[in-house]
């Protein structure tokens, strides 16, 4: 494989992959973010309709507070966000790589600087997810 294909494509399957993955956690995020709201105006509605019973509201509520954990084991917001950073970086630098912008207007080097770029936001990507992932859960 030459080296500008390998190059180029080292970028554009980065670019893929951050943009399924913003998608699947913007999907998560907002699903989540409307169960919780559907769940929790339930808990009220539920009482008015069957005042004897404890049972549903109970229920209910502990589905919110399943749900709620849920957002901070999985980060779905934050990894929608990081990812999207990431996608618009790989972007941006396979765009000054096409139209041979800077740093990528020297044939000698382009290729090797477009790996290290994308490398780069790969890595601070990934900083990004541990640092994330190592945050406590807020009680």
């Amino acid at each position: 494989m030459p080296e500008s294909d390998y190059a180029t494509s080292i970028a554009d399957r980065s670019y893929e992959w951050y943009k399924r993955a913003a998608i699947r956690s913007r999907r998560s995020y907002k699903l989540s973010e409307t169960a919780v709201l559907l769940v929790a105006a339930s808990i009220p509605a539920s009482v008015a309709i069957y005042r004897e019973n404890t049972l549903v509201p109970a229920v209910l509520g502990a589905a919110v507070v399943v749900l709620t954990g849920l957002r901070s084991v999985f980060h779905w917001q934050e990894n929608y966000l990081r990812f999207s950073g990431a996608r618009e970086a790989v972007e941006s630098q396979r765009r000054l790589y096409l139209t041979g912008a800077e740093p990528y207007a020297d044939p000698a080097t382009r290729d090797q600087v477009l790996v290290a770029e994308i490398s780069r936001i790969e890595r601070d990507e990934m900083s990004g997810w541990i640092k994330t992932a190592a945050e406590r859960p807020r009680p």
